[in-house]
């Protein structure tokens, strides 16, 4: 299979001579973006021909952006193009000692110089819109709060994003201690329900990264403890991103020093007092029963973006990946907001 092949290959870079790139209504390439000691695949599938591309900014961090493919965003490639991103040191993402490199203002960074290949690529008049998941909404808000970066975006989809560490882990805590004693009253799950609530009791938020990664964990066991939809697909766990490379990248991620430091960085990265500064057009989509990042960080966004065309839809049976919670309400609210703002 050719996508195989290539991730197999590593060494295969973005080279330096302009490549031919024909808009199809069908493009399926893969092409490597380098910089600074780490070399990132991008998957771009569908209909470039549209002169939309939706760039995917995955979350984790770590965890890779190509199984989201498994969660039905081919039901986009029809209208637009999909780019599928892997963030270094997360996915199939390779490089030599890019660990020394992991912080986000060096993601950011990456995520400029990606931005620039598209345009490069496919032409400087493509519409980006980028669409952030989880820690994508973190690095997506903090890309557009810098100098002139928006003039390069048509249009943020934020999609249960964690742009605000420290708010994402006390609504975190306060939303499983609420649901969790609502259930155990319900005698729902008690048993599960239980060591969840009592540890949230005894560990404030934001306290330590221990604690926040354990929290974190909780919750996504307990989207099993509640009635929302799970539709994913088997390409989640066998997907174009290798689950070696993937593998490899989560444990040092999270059991290297470096990593580790890198983890605890984030834990007071916060962007909601610079959100003012985003003026394009927005889209905010929230799982109603997010237990990891509570809808209530949504509200607040809504609140505090300084865009004139900003939206909050709630995806009414989804917990933290609403893609896969609600498939087709999910695909057609992105496509109406890209198609009225476009």
């Amino acid at each position: 299979m050719r996508i195989i092949l290539i991730i197999l290959i590593p060494l295969l870079v973005l080279s330096c001579k302009k490549e031919t790139v024909h808009l199809s209504t069908n493009t399926d390439e893969i092409f490597w973006l380098s910089n600074d000691s780490a070399d990132m695949p991008v998957w771009v599938k569908g209909n470039t021909a549209s002169r939309v591309i939706i760039l995917f900014l995955h979350g984790g961090p770590g965890d890779g952006s190509y199984r989201y493919a498994g969660f039905q965003t081919d039901q986009f490639w029809s209208h637009f193009a999909f780019a599928y991103w892997d963030q270094r040191d997360a996915g199939a993402a390779a490089g030599n000692s890019n660990y020394s490199n992991l912080n986000l203002g060096q993601m950011i960074e990456d995520l400029e110089k990606l931005i620039s290949v598209l345009k490069y690529r496919y032409g400087s008049d493509m519409e980006i819109f980028l669409m952030g998941h989880s820690f994508g909404g973190l690095l997506g808000s903090g890309y557009l709060v810098k100098g002139n970066n928006q003039n390069n975006i048509r249009g943020w989809i934020e999609v249960d994003g964690a742009h605000d560490y420290p708010e994402s882990n006390t609504l975190e805590r306060q939303m499983l201690i609420d649901t969790g004693t609502s259930e155990i009253a319900k005698g729902h799950y008690v048993s599960q329900w239980t060591p969840i609530v009592n540890y949230c009791i005894a560990n404030p938020a934001n306290i330590s990264l221990n604690v926040d990664l354990l929290t974190d964990d909780y919750a996504s066991q307990a989207e099993d403890y509640v009635d929302i939809n799970h539709t994913g697909t088997a390409i989640d766990y066998f997907s174009v991103s290798s689950p070696i490379s993937l593998g490899i990248n989560l444990f040092y991620l999270y059991n290297s020093a470096t990593g580790r430091q890198f983890l605890q960085s984030l834990e007071p990265m916060t962007y909601t007092d610079q959100l003012y500064k985003i003026t394009i057009p927005s889209l905010l989509i929230w799982g109603q029963y997010d237990l990891t990042v509570h809808l209530g960080s949504g509200i607040h966004a809504l609140n505090n973006l300084g865009s004139t065309y900003k939206h909050l839809v709630i995806m009414p049976q989804s917990g933290h990946v609403p893609m896969n919670g609600n498939t087709d309400l999910f695909a057609q609210t992105v496509i109406s907001f890209i198609e009225t703002v476009r």
